[in-house]
């Protein structure tokens, strides 16, 4: 297994898809710091309730960013065998299961190095801006959890397709779709269509809420309650989506 593992990462080498998740976390970072600098010296939302600030607007920001740079991962690490045809010759050195696990492995530890590290950095950004409020550990683990499991579904999903498609256009154009889907779905929390794919998981699983005061232009943050219905239904479908492509995979034509 383990010699597997590192043949899979060495083929990955000049792939750079590190380098995807890390753009995406230095964009997140520039943007948490203008954001948080321009509202400190606004009024002092950022100094009383500086994590719950970071923990609302996170998740939002994983909807924009983090579908597009899955689905691009999971092309760049299947399209190696793809083009190459090389998937008939794999198979008569390795069980095909392991190739998709392998993958499977890999992806989920560069999400994992990702969602730690932009975990560490809400505790950073509010130490730099001197926040008050006491950093709220059961919220913060909640929206750790929530990331690595919404996260996990979607390379399921993505790598399936890229594995199953020639064309690699397609799991893109799913990884767009859904962007546009979980960034607008944040804006109607009246109506469910967050419910209705994964994309929009990132904000149903955020566990805190926003109040808007349109006479004061204030906003107050506050928490909300995990949904754990939701978050087994979630767990749940994504067994079943991972079972249904680890089968449609052992399935294909090589």
């Amino acid at each position: 297994m383990m010699r597997l593992f590192l043949t899979e990462l060495k083929k990955t080498r000049r792939r750079h898809i590190g380098l995807v998740y890390a753009a995406a976390l230095g964009l997140m970072i520039i943007w948490a710091l203008w954001a948080m600098s321009r509202m400190q010296a606004r009024n002092d939302v950022i100094t009383q309730q500086g994590y719950y600030y970071l923990l609302a607007n996170f998740p939002l920001m994983n909807s924009f960013f983090l579908p597009v740079i899955i689905a691009c991962a999971e092309s760049r690490l299947c399209d190696m065998e793809l083009k190459g045809n090389t998937f008939k010759l794999l198979c008569t050195m390795q069980p095909r299961h392991s190739i998709y696990h392998i993958k499977l492995l890999l992806s989920f530890l560069y999400l994992l190095f990702f969602t730690l590290a932009q975990t560490a950095l809400i505790y950073i950004l509010c130490r730099i801006f001197h926040v008050a409020q006491p950093a709220p550990a059961e919220n913060i683990l909640f929206f750790l959890l929530s990331g690595l499991t919404v996260g996990t579904l979607l390379i399921i999903i993505q790598q399936s397709l890229s594995l199953l498609s020639d064309n690699q256009l397609f799991p893109l154009f799913v990884g767009v779709a859904g962007t546009f889907f979980g960034i607008f779905s944040g804006f109607f929390s009246q109506i469910p269509i967050a419910y209705l794919l994964p994309w929009g998981y990132y904000m149903v699983f955020s566990t805190v809420g926003l109040y808007y005061e349109e006479a004061s232009r204030t906003v107050t943050y506050y928490p909300v309650p995990f949904t754990v219905p939701f978050y087994i239904g979630f767990v749940v479908f994504g067994i079943i989506a991972y079972l249904f492509g680890k089968d449609r995979f052992m399935k294909k034509e090589v």
